[in-house]
């Protein structure tokens, strides 16, 4: 029978299932992830104020120069790279045949990035809906397509 993976996450958690077989029965749990970063405040992350500038050359007036990129981004782009490098190397070591993506959709976004292109073709089904916090699997089963591939 085929083993799927499913993968619950968004830009701080994200939870690992299994289950064989296109319906999916007996979904178990793997492992847990977590990025606590994630989970703080854009001021907890940077470490000081922004740059100041001249307004011009001859005036006096000063500005504050904006953050290239955004920090909690950043940890989310972080954390993705982090997920997609733990299913790279459980598909190598030929665990899943399957995988199933469920995550917030800003967090699914990321992850597709980032996803070896290995890894992206055994992608079966994908839903953008944040349902990291349903603690059960078989709870979680409700959100997903009647058959997975």
């Amino acid at each position: 029978m085929d083993t799927v993976w499913i993968v619950v996450a968004d830009a701080a958690r994200a939870r690992i299932l299994r289950c064989e077989g296109r319906a999916c029965h007996g979904i178990t749990d793997v492992e847990a992830l977590s990025h606590s970063e994630s989970r703080a405040q854009n001021q907890d992350l940077v470490s000081d104020r922004p740059g100041r500038g001249w307004a011009s050359a001859q005036g006096d007036a000063r500005h504050a120069f904006d953050e290239t990129t955004d920090p909690a981004h950043h940890e989310r782009d972080r954390f993705a790279r982090m997920v997609a490098e733990r299913l790279k190397s459980a598909h190598h070591e030929g665990v899943f045949k399957h995988l199933v993506i469920v995550a917030s959709p800003s967090f699914l976004g990321a992850l597709r990035d980032v996803m070896d292109r290995h890894v992206a073709q055994t992608v079966r089904a994908e839903v953008a809906k944040n349902v990291v916090k349903i603690e059960d699997p078989e709870g979680l089963r409700s959100y997903l397509p009647d058959f997975l591939y």
